[in-house]
């Protein structure tokens, strides 16, 4: 039958028949799939074929073809062209219908009579109402179009599930249309399913479509179909924000991402993927969400500063750009491009990031810097954002070296330290002016300090509980497992003495899988041994039953205190925020404005003081100034932790040297100790009453440290100052440490305030503020003195892992620091396994995710350093040392601790609770592939934790992660290509492939299952093996792959390939077979030529030979009769070996003769000269290889 031409307007309005509609679909749908620049024309021809079929009463046959035709292309797989364009025409189409009929209805409204009365006006609304419920042709389309795509949402063919997901997506925006409540209901329960569909492609259509359920509420029927289910705007938005932050694809977080809704509450949701592990996902953050949030109010404090930080400090430089031009960009025009305003948004007094933010935004717009002018009016009114952008000018001037700003816009440093001087007069005289409201914060700061004490003390013993409780159910086990052997011996010999008595069976009879150890030891025992074996087992079941008892009851009494003190805790806390509540109430307007004008005028001063710290310093007179306004203030005022931070940095500026620096910083903190107590006569003896003269002996210097040291057991001192002035000494102190260079050999007096002070407040491990500090300053002496460093892993580690979280977190820190100083050997052998088993179980402690960010980024500095993996890259070898046996078995434990160690840093990885905790991802995302692509030695690492971290992978949490991406993710990572700093040779030549691959076969092997099975084989191929590797290596690789194929043929294995699987298992072991023998090829011919290369230096040292005897020969004759009269009488072997004596004689001597007579032409001259180099050639060649056999060769010949 002839095909009817392509349809026009004109002809579509004679069309009489169904198949005149059908060809006209069909042309319309082959052209659609050309291409998209005809879609519109192509829509209006549709439209009027559309308008047709309904005239002529053929509704339903054109939604037939319509499917039928759009069926065609659903098959298709992902990328293919036709089919992306039949999709968007579709949905093109079906939008042009909605389009026209809201047009039509909307003319409709207009050409009422308005001049009706408003009863008949309501009726007519009913009316209006009645008929936009009842089914239109557009909406039956619509409906048959959806019901017939939703037949194929569940195909087993991805292709089909695929094209269906992804016009659903486009068709879901007209859900309006389905009046059929069956269908609505059976569209979002299926599309609900596709969420979690395998193909990430179908899952990001599946989002995309749910997403437009997001801002209404409906009913669908429950799973018991009796009652109805309410489904509400926040249940959508749950699972749109389960796929963000839950989804192990990029493109589907992508998804999420660009269509959650924009709410104050879904808000932090979407910004926290600005620590996203996706590059693109962290940059679109930047670069849409954000402007898409429009006004800088919209995003609060807290998030701000995060997406800052986060986004400045970004590995990628792409997401760094991104969060600049965010910064400088729509935040910048949304507060008017006015600087002091943005600046003010930023909350510059609490921000961390503020900083770095202003001097992004200069590099960002350098203009402006030109525009900013710093008078003498500015200098005089200075507020927190004035001093704050001024600093930050400075800053970056400083840095760039702009100079003529710096000259035109700052003062003379005398200058600046008398505007310093003025601002902390100007905050002296507010206390003093204020003293009443001072008195009443420092009241109130005193009963929360007394209530933080007693909440740390509270959470320390809770602490110490569950440490208690943990021990006691370690116990507990074990006495069981007593019991249970206990049991079994006493069952075992009963049997035998019955047997023995009786005379009848064997002891064999008896063997059981338990008692099956037992058997032999009691093989030839008598009945009395029995006996007495009897008794003794009995006494020992009896202790343990007994024990068992004992531990049960010490559980009972902790679970009661635990509850106790966990209740006492929680009332602690209650009170503090109800305190603080009530203060704030209370005193809002007198003590909270104070504190924070307060609190703004130090900062004005915390700003002058670190434009104080990069200034020039060159006047003597400013600097002498600017010395002793620091040094008054530090002792006189009672400044803040950041002031006094920055202020001893400017003060470490000014000093000669570090020495210098340290005198005047202990005299500070003598005389702030001495400020209480006039009984004090000497700063010095305030710490230690030999100070000065063991200082004056500098031959006793290490007995004056070791004297200090070991004063950290001596008894405290009765008359030490009240608690906040030995807390100011501590801050300082501590601050004093953090800019030392130099160890404390040459900064003594530090030793006193290490014995003094320090140990004070460690001992005062019930008040929070002063232990902590304590905690930190012995830290940091640690880091200065290797005879402290050792004391304080000790006193660090037992606090650390018998307190609460903030003494974990400091001790953790500083026990890092420890031991990135000085490596593992600081620890005492005996308890090194202590450490890594407390770092083993803080890093899967995920209710403390702070302290497993802590412990993963201070491992993964330590392998990264090889500080952690000597012993794991060359374990120890039994045959080829020479230490004990206790030795060798402390070195061999840790190597085991540093492996699971290391293995546990790869699985928290891959850990899906790890999702939760953000930070950590990023520290171990960026971590893991540095430390895999820095050295060979590193990837040899992680091949031998592979097989390990897959088995207890896909054994735990099989159903909670990709298998796929997960043994794809090693495999890269121990890729030898990724390598940096290596060659095509020492690439091909790696091996960590290889014994990857051969662990991985091993879990192939062990797994149950099938799943992870057919993962395995099918990422087989991704290995890369080169015939580069020794033929050795290779054959251990071709026998696990051989054993595997056995066991995947066995008849008994229930695991069956599909095709494809069986495809690329066989092509793997054909590759593996192909490059062993190419190898083993390779050594052959290798080893052949190296024979070869042997017997030709054979050969020409022959011929080198023969050609120095003729030389020999030709002198011989010529000097004949000389040596004839000349030669004295001897025998006849001694004349033989004289001659073969002469002839050595005579060629080196003429090697001698012809290297002396040199001349440009000559035959002979030329031949000798070649000689000689040969003959060195050969003796070089000699030296070298002589442990070579050449056979039986005479040099004399």
């Amino acid at each position: 039958m002839e095909i009817p031409p392509k349809p026009t307007l004109a002809k579509i309005k004679k069309f009489t028949t169904p198949n005149e509609i059908r060809y006209a679909m069909m042309h319309v749908f082959q052209d659609a799939q050309s291409g998209l620049a005809g879609h519109r024309k192509l829509v209006v021809i549709l439209k009027n074929v559309f308008k047709k079929a309904v005239e002529l009463d053929q509704l339903l046959y054109f939604s037939m073809w319509f499917t039928k035709l759009l069926s065609k292309v659903l098959p298709l797989k992902k990328g293919e062209l036709a089919g992306d364009r039949i999709a968007k025409f579709c949905y093109s189409f079906v939008n042009s219908l909605i389009h026209d009929a809201s047009e039509e209805q909307q003319q409709e409204e207009d050409n009422k009579v308005k001049k009706e009365e408003r009863e008949d006006d309501e009726d007519e609304e009913d009316t209006e109402q009645h008929q936009e419920e009842e089914d239109t042709p557009r909406s039956i389309f619509v409906s048959y179009l959806i019901k017939y795509l939703l037949r194929g949402i569940e195909a087993k063919d991805k292709s089909v599930r695929y094209r269906v997901v992804q016009l659903l997506a486009y068709l879901v925006e007209f859900f309006t249309e389905i009046h059929d409540n069956d269908t609505f209901e059976a569209l979002y329960k299926l599309l609900d399913n596709r969420l979690e569909d395998k193909e990430s492609v179908i899952r990001i259509h599946a989002l995309v479509a749910m997403s437009h359920f997001q801002q209404f509420e409906f009913k669908v029927e429950s799973e018991d179909g009796e009652t109805e289910e309410t489904i509400s705007t926040a249940q959508i938005l749950e699972k749109i924000i389960n796929c963000l932050q839950h989804d192990e694809s990029p493109e589907v977080r992508r998804a999420a991402l660009m269509n959650l809704l924009k709410t104050r509450d879904t808000i932090p949701t979407l910004l926290e993927r600005a620590r996203d592990p996706n590059f693109i996902n962290r940059r679109l953050v930047y670069s849409k969400i954000s402007r898409e949030l429009g006004d800088l109010d919209a995003i609060d404090f807290e998030n701000r500063e995060y997406l800052l930080k986060w986004g400045l400090n970004d590995r990628d430089p792409s997401v760094q750009m991104a969060a600049a031009k965010m910064l400088s960009t729509y935040w910048y025009d949304s507060v008017n491009q006015d600087i002091l305003e943005l600046i003010d948004r930023l909350n510059v007094t609490e921000s961390s990031i503020a900083e770095q933010a202003l001097s992004v935004f200069f590099k960002t717009k350098p203009e402006l810097l030109k525009n900013i002018t710093i008078d003498e009016s500015f200098w005089k009114n200075l507020t927190t954002e004035k001093a704050f952008l001024m600093r930050s000018f400075y800053q970056y001037c400083n840095q760039a070296g702009m100079n003529t700003l710096i000259n035109s816009n700052f003062p003379e440093l005398l200058d600046l330290a008398e505007t310093l001087q003025k601002y902390l007069e100007v905050r002296l005289k507010a206390i003093n002016d204020n003293e009443d409201i001072v008195k009443l914060w420092e009241s109130h700061d005193e009963s929360i300090n007394k209530l933080d004490d007693q909440i740390f003390s509270l959470e320390n013993q809770v602490s110490r509980i569950e440490n208690d409780v943990e021990l006691n159910q370690r116990n507990l086990a074990n006495a069981d497992n007593d019991i249970e052997e206990f049991k079994e011996a006493i069952k075992l010999i009963n049997g035998r003495i019955e047997q023995l008595e009786n005379d009848e069976g064997d002891i064999d009879d008896l063997k059981t899988e338990e008692n099956a150890g037992m058997i032999d030891q009691i093989r030839d025992f008598s009945e009395d041994d029995l006996k007495e074996q009897l008794d003794v087992f009995s006494q020992e079941l009896e202790n343990s039953v007994q024990s068992k008892l004992g531990f049960l009851g010490k559980l009972k009494e902790l679970e009661k205190k635990f509850e106790t003190n966990r209740e006492t805790l929680i009332k602690a806390k209650d009170t503090k925020s109800q305190t603080i509540e009530l203060f704030e109430t209370e005193h809002a307007d007198d003590c909270i404005p104070f504190s924070k004008k307060l609190k703004e005028l130090e900062f004005v001063i915390n700003q002058l003081l670190q434009i104080a710290k990069d200034f020039d310093l060159s006047d003597e007179i400013g600097r002498r100034k600017l010395s002793q306004i620091i040094r008054t203030t530090l002792t006189e005022d009672k400044l803040p932790e950041n002031l006094i931070s920055v202020a001893l940095k400017v003060l470490n500026a000014i000093s000669i040297n570090e020495k210098d620096f340290v005198s005047m910083a202990v005299e500070i903190i003598t005389d702030i100790r001495d400020s209480r107590d006039e009984e004090f006569h000497s700063a010095a003896a305030t710490f230690d009453n030999d100070f000065y003269e063991e200082d004056d002996d500098d031959d006793d210097g290490e007995s004056q440290q070791s004297s200090a040291i070991s004063s950290k057991k001596r008894k405290v001192e009765a008359d030490m100052p009240p608690d906040d002035i030995v807390l100011r000494c501590l801050i300082i102190t501590g601050h004093v440490l953090e800019v030392l260079n130099q160890n404390l050999d040459h900064h003594l007096s530090l030793s006193s305030i290490y014995s003094g002070i320090v140990n004070y407040a460690l001992q005062s491990d019930t008040k929070k503020n002063l232990h902590l500090a304590g905690l930190r300053c012995l830290g940091l002496f640690a880091l200065i003195d290797h005879q402290i460093a050792e004391i304080a892993c000790k006193t660090i580690f037992q606090a650390a892992k018998s307190n609460g979280e903030e003494v974990k977190t400091i001790g953790l820190k500083a026990i890092m620091d420890i031991l990135a100083t000085y490596g593992m050997n600081i620890l005492d052998s005996n308890f090194k396994y202590r450490y890594s088993r407390f770092f083993y179980k803080t890093l899967l402690a995920f209710e403390t995710p702070k302290l497993q960010c802590i412990v993963a980024e201070g491992l993964c500095k330590l392998f990264l350093s090889d500080v952690l993996n000597k012993s794991m890259q060359k374990k120890p070898d039994r045959e080829n040392t020479s230490t004990t046996s206790e030795q060798q078995q402390e070195e061999d434990d840790l190597f085991e601790h540093e492996k699971h160690l290391f293995e546990a840093l790869i699985l928290i990885y891959f850990n899906p609770h790890t999702k939760i905790n953000q930070e950590l991802q990023q520290i171990l995302s960026f971590c893991i592939p540095v430390y895999a692509f820095s050295k060979q030695d590193h990837q040899t690492n992680l091949t031998a934790i592979t097989g390990d971290v897959l088995y207890r992978l896909f054994s735990d949490y099989e159903q909670d992660i990709s298998p796929t991406s997960t043994i794809q993710q090693l495999i890269s990572w121990c890729d030898p290509r990724n390598l940096v700093k290596l060659t095509d040779e020492e690439i091909n030549k790696s091996t960590s492939h290889v014994y990857q691959c051969v662990y991985v076969l091993q879990v192939l092997e062990q797994t149950d299952s099938k799943n992870i099975k057919k993962v395995i084989i099918n990422n087989l191929n991704k290995f890369f093996i080169s015939d580069a590797v020794d033929s050795i290596t290779l054959q251990a690789l071709v026998t696990a792959v051989e054993e595997t194929k056995r066991l995947l043929e066995d008849t008994d294995n229930d695991f069956v390939m599909d095709r494809p699987t069986k495809k690329n298992f066989d092509s793997f072991v054909q590759v593996v077979q192909n490059t062993y023998e190419t190898a083993k090829k390779r050594e052959d011919e290798e080893e052949e030529e190296a024979r070869s290369s042997r017997s030709n230096s054979v050969s020409i040292l022959q011929e080198l030979e023969d050609e120095a005897a003729n030389i020999s020969i030709k002198k011989e004759v010529d000097s004949a009769d000389v040596s004839q009269t000349s030669k004295p009488e001897t025998s006849e072997d001694e004349d033989e070996d004289d001659d073969e004596e002469m002839k050595v004689e005579e060629v080196k001597q003429e090697v001698n003769d012809e290297k002396q007579e040199v001349e440009p032409i000559g035959t002979e001259d030329t031949k000798a000269k070649e000689l000689e180099n040969s003959l060195n050639e050969i003796d070089k060649f000699l030296d070298e290889e002589d442990d070579v056999d050449y056979g039986d060769i005479s040099m004399g010949e």
